[in-house]
């Protein structure tokens, strides 16, 4: 089976380092620069996990979880936050809006980051 993983991250340079990364432990990957491209995404392509930026233009990281959570899609579809935004108030509200784990980009290298997604991909 594929594995796919739909990355969103408005950043060029870190987009491209996690890309590299993810296709290099053989895992497919689309890519998405902003929240309104991550719901087209995750509708066109079905990834087996998302890992999703917060802070982005147009459509930020909550407002794509509020919008799965608000379609039931996150009890299926796996999102792991990968932000830089480190305060309490937003971990939690990204948590209870169904993400399944929230890494803080500057705590993990991008090889810690593709062992902590692997589960959700077999």
């Amino acid at each position: 089976m594929k594995k796919v993983c739909l990355l969103v991250e408005d950043n060029d340079f870190i987009r491209n380092m996690y890309n590299l990364k993810l296709s290099k432990s053989k895992i497919d990957v689309v890519e998405a620069i902003d929240g309104a491209m991550a719901l087209t995404k995750i509708n066109e392509h079905q990834p087996q996990v998302v890992l999703l930026d917060l802070m982005m233009p147009n459509v930020s990281g909550i407002e794509v979880l509020e919008e799965l959570k608000k379609h039931n899609i996150t009890p299926d579809l796996p999102v792991v936050v990968l932000t830089n935004v480190m305060d309490q108030a937003t971990i939690d509200q990204a948590k209870s809006l169904g993400a399944r784990d929230y890494i803080v980009k500057t705590d993990l290298t991008p090889s810690e980051v593709v062992e902590k997604i692997l589960p959700f991909l077999n």
